[in-house]
């Protein structure tokens, strides 16, 4: 397990080497499987509209951080445990299905992010692909929501929402990896099966 942690308007070639250097000092031999779970990014100011979203600088660090660098992280975990068998779990959302007031980014990014796993799981038949949907689950990324969230609807939906437990949204992650019999690239809910 190794951890790389990168900060919102990081630039991009500090948070390259960052990718890098942080999957190098992982071991790649002897591993029978390698999984990744690619679960890092940020909601971003959900106090706008989307409409209203013309700052070029601020896209730019939104995409770097959400998109940008989760993809090359992929690649590079690909790269590193070519050797083994790897299963790659793009950590999903209603989101990226369903549009959100609010999100607007936020479910640009994660469609994006799905429609790029399905893309690797139809070009790399060795590489297992799975689009998880947790399930909502409180955290200050859902108190940041509730705060500063310009849809009422959505603030109010945040304020009372029904959580998933982490660890059992977990658990059903864990189970549909080790059962592997997920159609690669699918997007699958906690609330699914």
């Amino acid at each position: 397990s190794s951890g790389i942690n990168a900060e919102y308007g990081e630039d991009k070639e500090r948070l390259q080497r960052k990718i890098c250097e942080g999957l190098a000092r992982v071991q790649t031999e002897g591993w029978e499987l390698a999984v990744l779970v690619n679960n890092h990014g940020s909601v971003g100011d959900t106090s706008i509209r989307m409409e209203e979203v013309s700052d070029i600088g601020y896209l730019e660090k939104y995409f770097l951080l959400n998109f940008i660098s989760y993809q090359v992280l992929t690649s590079v975990f690909s790269d590193r445990f070519k050797a083994s068998k790897r299963v790659c779990v793009n950590i999903s959302s209603m989101a990226a299905v369903k549009p959100f007031q609010s999100f607007g980014c936020y479910c640009a990014i994660k469609a994006a992010r799905m429609m790029a796993y399905q893309v690797i799981a139809e070009e790399s038949a060795d590489v297992r692909v799975l689009n998880y949907s947790p399930g909502p689950m409180k955290s200050p990324m859902t108190d940041d929501i509730t705060a500063n969230s310009h849809s009422t609807s959505i603030r109010e939906y945040f304020a009372s929402a029904d959580w998933v437990d982490a660890d059992a949204s977990a658990a059903k992650m864990l189970k549909l990896v080790n059962e592997d019999s997920y159609q690669s690239g699918v997007q699958i809910d906690f609330y699914d099966r």
